[in-house]
């Protein structure tokens, strides 16, 4: 009799097992996998927070476009001089997180990265272009001030 209730146990149970599996089939099938593009992008994001944030500005030239350089980045270089010294050695370190990327062209993504610091605690977005097969940081057009 237990042989019989043990075929009649595993009868029932197959399709709920057969269910299972292929709802976490299907589950692990619909999680994203960041293509080789959101990659580069988060790569490049990282590692321009990481310099700013460490205040590391010729650093950040290296992944950000020529005029964000000339433009965001001479600006903040300028104003760097008149920050304490003191204020910047208590702003470290930098913990930077990609929170995520968002590819909205074949030429522009944005991302945005959680900043904590030991002062400071934000949320904020970095909008990249690409470049000669390259993606970098720039300031879009909309957000420049027109002088």
């Amino acid at each position: 009799m237990s042989f019989g209730t043990l075929s009649f146990s595993s009868h029932i149970m197959k399709p709920y097992l057969t269910i299972l599996l292929l709802s976490s089939l299907l589950f692990l099938a619909c999680v994203h996998h960041a293509s080789p593009e959101e990659q580069q992008i988060e790569e490049v994001a990282y590692n321009y927070c990481i310099a700013t944030s460490n205040y590391n500005l010729d650093s950040a030239a290296l992944f950000s476009t020529e005029e964000h350089t000339r433009t965001a980045l001479a600006t903040a270089r300028f104003l760097l001089q008149y920050v304490d010294s003191a204020y910047i050695a208590s702003d470290a370190p930098a913990t930077i997180e990609i929170k995520r990327v968002t590819v909205t062209s074949d030429t522009t993504a944005y991302a945005v990265y959680h900043k904590q610091t030991p002062i400071k605690d934000f949320v904020d977005t970095l909008d990249l272009c690409k470049e000669n097969g390259r993606w970098l940081v720039y300031t879009p057009v909309e957000n420049q001030k027109i002088r």
